[in-house]
C-alpha cells in the first residue's frame, strides 16, 4: 500500500511539473514573439530614418539650386545698377548690404565696363525706356 501512495504522489508531481513547464513554454513563446515584434519595429524605424535622410538631401539639393538662381539674379541686378554708373558704395547703400557684397563691375564686353545697352533692357511698350527695374514689380524684394 505504501507503494500505491508513492506512485500516486509521483503521478501528481509529474502532472504539476508538466503544467508548470507548459506555462513556462507558453510564456517563453510569448516573450520570443514580442522580441521579434520589437526587432521588426526597430528595423522599420531605421528604414524610415534612411528614407527621411534621402528626402532631406534631395530638398537641400533643390534649395541650393534655387539659391544659386536667386544669387545670380541678385548679382545681375547689382551689375545693372553698376552699369548705370553708380558706385559700389551707392549700390550697397541702396540695397542695404555691405560694399564687399557688391562685386566689381563685370567685364563681359571685352575689357571695360558692361555697356549700358547690354545691361539695361529697353521696353518698347514704355516708349523705349529702360525697364529692368519694373520687371519684378509684382515679386517681393530680394533680401539676404
Amino acid at each position: 500500500m505504501a507503494e500505491v501512495r508513492k506512485s500516486a504522489k509521483q503521478t501528481e508531481a509529474r502532472r504539476r511539473a508538466r503544467a508548470n513547464a507548459a506555462a513556462f513554454r507558453a510564456r517563453q513563446d510569448q516573450l520570443e514573439q514580442l522580441a521579434a515584434d520589437y526587432f521588426v519595429a526597430a528595423d522599420s524605424l531605421e528604414d524610415i530614418d534612411d528614407a527621411v535622410e534621402k528626402e532631406i538631401a534631395a530638398v537641400r539639393a533643390l534649395a541650393e539650386q534655387q539659391r544659386t538662381v536667386v544669387r545670380r539674379t541678385a548679382e545681375t541686378v547689382m551689375q545693372k545698377m553698376l552699369a548705370l554708373g553708380i558706385t559700389r558704395a551707392e549700390v550697397a547703400e541702396r540695397l542695404g548690404i555691405t560694399i564687399r557684397d557688391v562685386k566689381k563691375p563685370s567685364t563681359r564686353t571685352g575689357g571695360g565696363r558692361v555697356s549700358l545697352a547690354a545691361a539695361v533692357p529697353i521696353d518698347e511698350e514704355a516708349g523705349g525706356e529702360a525697364s529692368f527695374l519694373g520687371q519684378h514689380e509684382s515679386e517681393p524684394a530680394f533680401t539676404s
